[in-house]
């Protein structure tokens, strides 16, 4: 789990979720970088998609995770060690393709499109499958 941002200014910003079998993306557009926020869309998303365990980075936003999610299934990646969460980063680099960074809006429908995008992106991990794709034969 991670955010992308989209300006310094207090803004929009991305909440990424990544799982680590399939490489399927969730994106959640969010309004601002809070941890009250950020529990709100994970509850959401936890509405429709299982989520076993989540590893996060150390950031503020994540400070809050117990509260909407069981503490012992909740990892923290060490500090500048962003290869601990490898594929979340590679993914968050795919979504800068389409919003680089200084975008000051976007738009929901622009977030489907790029979670669809990557969801159907084949990984060479997967033996050339896409996400979507593995996830429908395993």
């Amino acid at each position: 789990m991670d955010t992308v941002i989209l300006t310094k200014q207090k803004n929009q910003c991305l909440l990424t979720l990544t799982d680590r079998r399939s490489r399927h993306q969730i994106i959640r557009l969010i309004p601002d970088k809070t941890a009250q926020l950020v529990n709100q869309a994970v509850t959401a998303v936890m509405e429709t998609d299982t989520i076993k365990s989540i590893t996060a980075d150390n950031g503020t936003e994540f400070n809050r995770l117990a509260e909407v999610f069981p503490q012992d299934n909740i990892y923290y990646a060490h500090p500048y060690s962003s290869w601990e969460r490898e594929t979340n980063e590679n993914h968050n680099r795919l979504i800068r393709r389409w919003l680089p960074k200084g975008v000051k809006k976007t738009t929901h429908k622009l977030v489907a499109f790029i979670e669809n995008w990557i969801n159907n992106y084949p990984k060479k991990v997967l033996n050339y499958k896409s996400p979507q794709i593995f996830l429908l034969t395993g």
